[in-house]
């Protein structure tokens, strides 16, 4: 069985060396290595031709920013029969490609495997509090990540996390990213729109906390910044969450998941008004309402592509 790695990458050249260094080293040896840059990004552009030959390496370019689509030009050139994806700020343990591999052989109905990312801190502590319940949505729409926590045996899940996550070529099929998803870098939940959208052909997805890539956040450079909040930036990942969400949800859950996301939030990260009150004490009245607003912009926005995209349907004109 063959197996890709993409990485997509901007603007970190240290990052991404470190990353092909890990893939270099592996107990199984990768068969394809596919890092996708901007054509203006000439520190990654020479990262990856300077690196020695022994990796089976190659460049591919995109034009546009963000996340979704250098991971769909990754997708569409990819020749492995496991496609992992994982970031440049991430360095996947000696024996990741190999379980990788041995779990898409021994289990023919697995469609996509995620694993745990040890979140390494500037100051080398690690995130390491356990969470049994992982990488599930709830009927009313409430996302439960924990991905980098996880533990306890393999088991079933609904989402898997873009830092580690692999998926059986065949079961994707022609299946992408979704481009109607906003932000010109990370691009939130756009790992969690792909994995729903595969959920609801009914396809199998796992998660297995013994793959493991350890992860060191690193600097972006778009207006999602980590360490500070930004309005379009919140607004857009609850936008890409919210349609992800309508999108999957049954029926009941859709007729919830709105007014659930106004009042109360999707998550523990999002603020809805009931929670924006809270937070006043906290972190004052303004920033409390910055987050309200945003969200509810977020949320309005994402009922609109929705439903833009079901009128287009329903002319008869493609979808995406």
């Amino acid at each position: 069985m063959k197996l890709t790695v993409a990485i997509p990458s901007y603007r970190r050249p240290e990052e991404l060396r470190r990353a092909l260094q890990a893939l270099d080293i592996q107990d199984l040896r990768v068969d394809e290595v596919i890092v996708v840059a901007r054509e203006d990004d000439m520190a990654t552009h020479e990262v990856v031709q300077k690196f020695p030959l022994a990796l089976p390496l190659r460049l591919e370019y995109v034009e546009r920013p963000g996340m979704v689509e250098a991971v769909n030009r990754a997708l569409d050139q990819a020749t492995g029969d496991v496609i992992a994806l994982t970031d440049d700020d991430a360095a996947p343990h000696l024996d990741w490609a190999g379980k990788i591999v041995q779990a898409f052989e021994t289990e023919p109905d697995l469609a996509g495997l995620g694993g745990r990312d040890r979140i390494l801190r500037g100051n080398g502590e690690r995130d390491e509090a356990d969470a049994p319940v992982v990488g599930m949505v709830r009927w009313y729409g409430r996302v439960l990540g924990n991905h980098h926590r996880g533990v306890g045996p393999r088991r079933d899940v609904d989402a898997l996390k873009g830092v580690n996550m692999s998926f059986r070529r065949a079961a994707l099929g022609k299946l992408r990213m979704d481009p109607r998803l906003r932000g010109t870098g990370a691009q939130w939940h756009c790992d969690l729109k792909l994995c729903l959208e595969l959920r609801a052909q009914g396809k199998r997805l796992a998660y297995d906390p013994s793959i493991v890539v350890d992860h060191f956040p690193a600097p972006r450079f778009d207006e999602d910044q980590r360490d500070a909040f930004n309005a379009l930036a919140y607004e857009n990942q609850i936008h890409n969450l919210t349609l992800a969400l309508l999108e999957y949800l049954r029926p009941v859950g859709r007729m919830i998941l709105i007014p659930y996301a106004l009042l109360i939030g999707l998550g523990n990260g999002y603020c809805g008004l009931l929670k924006g009150l809270l937070y006043c004490p906290k972190i004052g009245v303004q920033a409390a309402w910055q987050k309200t607003a945003a969200s509810t912009r977020g949320i309005c926005a994402a009922w609109k592509t929705c439903r833009t995209s079901k009128k287009r349907s329903g002319n008869g004109e493609q979808e995406r």
